[in-house]
């Protein structure tokens, strides 16, 4: 009886001997490199510092959060998909901010699949979601005209800009409106009924370019428009 309760026991032990043997299941690892379209970030650090970052599981609850310069390169997950989404923080505020000439608003999501004794490489880029549309002048413009006021419209915002400043606007509001009027040194007043612009693109800097009429025989300069309507999402900046 004693013989048979000690090969119970031995086995037993083994049993439990053996369960601890097994090999523990490894870390599901993100290594996250993340930026917004078109800007370089620091090389030790893959990490935009103005975007924030949502984790959400696979029923999409919130899984995990992190603020605009808080985001770790390496993110430790559990295994299972989940949704990334990157953005700046400026999502519901980038309509009034500059005195009402908005900023660059940025936003990307995509899925991930993570996976015990993995490490999942994620890189983002995160493109911006709204426009921006400027203003250029020619040569000697401050000479011949001692004020102007450029209007932009779009949707229900209506903001004003100088030469050199951008302003901001939403696709869904469908292009904007632009107009101008300049008075020059001799008092005389230019005024340029407006005119709407519709084909726009998110990330896209649409520059409106004003010349002197060449053929102009007022007393004072004219003004006309080129329609030189350029892009260039490189040069869009924060």
């Amino acid at each position: 009886m004693k013989r048979l309760l000690y090969i119970i026991l031995s086995i037993t032990l083994l049993a439990a001997c053996r369960q601890d043997d097994l090999p523990v299941q490894g870390e599901a690892v993100l290594e996250l490199s993340l930026l917004r379209a078109g800007r370089p970030v620091i090389a030790t650090r893959a990490v935009d510092q103005d975007l924030a970052v949502d984790i959400f599981d696979a029923d999409g609850s919130l899984y995990r959060h992190y603020n605009a310069g808080a985001v770790d390169k390496k993110i430790v997950l559990e295994p299972g998909t989940f949704k990334v989404v990157a953005y700046t923080e400026n999502q519901e505020t980038w309509p009034s901010a500059n005195e009402g000439k908005g900023e660059a608003c940025y936003y990307a999501e995509t899925s991930v699949l993570m996976e015990y004794d993995k490490t999942v490489y994620l890189t983002l880029n995160v493109p911006m979601s709204n426009y921006a549309v400027g203003l250029q002048l020619p040569d000697l413009w401050d000479v011949l005209f001692r004020s102007y006021t450029f209007t932009l419209k779009s949707g229900s915002r209506t903001t004003t800009i100088l030469a050199g400043e951008r302003a901001y606007f939403d696709v869904a509001d469908g292009g904007f409106r632009y107009a101008l009027s300049a008075t020059n040194t001799d008092n005389r007043t230019s005024y340029h009924s407006a005119i709407e612009y519709k084909d726009v693109s998110a990330g896209k800097l649409y520059t409106l370019r004003y010349s002197y009429d060449s053929n102009a025989t007022s007393g004072g300069v004219d003004i006309v428009i080129t329609d030189d309507m350029g892009t260039d999402d490189s040069n869009i900046s924060l």
